[in-house]
């Protein structure tokens, strides 16, 4: 019995396609395969949560199914894995960002590699962290980085500098949630949540305030505008992974 689809994505049926079909077949995974023609895409998509997007020397000339699958890991959650070379990988890196791609793999393909990465990402926990994507705003760059690289394994990460980036990036992307810095210059945390909150696509994200501040009349401003918690930016990287995992099964 299959329980898991996949969508294999290939030029053409070489050996090497034939033979990750047959080793994704032997180990349960329904398998449907396509050309990088985004009608045949669309066609064979339906149920899978994995795309393994095998590229040749022509990765080039896809370029349109490429970005047709940066929409489908914001849209539908797709995760996706890559084999080629690494100048296949910096041109999808150009439309896709890297932390939406599951894992690269180069040829030679180490067929159990490939089958050990596909357990994992189609591990139901996986999945489930996989499709909740957070906005980090917040002017100070370097905290910015740090804090992307605390959540990068577990969620899809989106930053900006800045109030303005924020809708910007919101207007392209989908957000389940925003950690929103509460004391940025120019446009402060409790301004930008206004603004987001009188956007369509961006009024109803759950919003954590991230702030240095922790005396009694700073929490109290903080909790009158009533977002979903606030953060210290003390925080460390374990307690704000589990704050996060719990805000999102208290959702489920």
């Amino acid at each position: 019995m299959f329980d898991k689809k996949i969508l294999l994505v290939r030029n053409d049926k070489t050996f090497m396609v034939n033979a990750i079909k047959k080793s994704l077949s032997d180990n349960h995974f329904a398998v449907a395969e396509s050309s990088y023609s985004i009608s045949d895409i669309s066609a064979n998509k339906d149920d899978a949560s994995l795309a393994i997007l095998y590229t040749d020397s022509d990765f080039v000339e896809h370029q349109d199914a490429i970005i047709y699958f940066k929409d489908l890991c914001i849209e539908e959650n797709m995760i996706v894995i890559i084999i080629g070379d690494n100048d296949a990988f910096k041109f999808i890196h150009r439309f896709i960002p890297k932390e939406d791609i599951a894992c690269e793999l180069t040829r030679p393909l180490d067929m159990d590699e490939l089958l050990g990465k596909i357990f994992i990402v189609t591990d139901d926990e996986y999945i489930q962290m996989k499709r909740k994507c957070i906005l980090i705003v917040d002017d100070d760059f370097t905290y910015l980085q740090m804090l992307r690289e605390w959540l990068k394994d577990d969620f899809r990460v989106g930053v900006a500098n800045s109030g303005a980036q924020a809708v910007a990036w919101l207007a392209n992307n989908k957000a389940d949630l925003i950690l929103l810095d509460y004391d940025m210059p120019v446009i402060d945390g409790p301004k930008v949540m206004e603004m987001l909150k009188k956007e369509s696509f961006s009024s109803g994200i759950p919003i954590m305030f991230l702030t240095g501040k922790n005396d009694k009349k700073s929490v109290t401003e903080v909790l009158a505008l009533k977002p979903a918690d606030y953060l210290l930016k003390t925080i460390d990287k374990e307690k704000l992974l589990e704050t996060l995992r719990n805000f999102f099964d208290s959702k489920e």
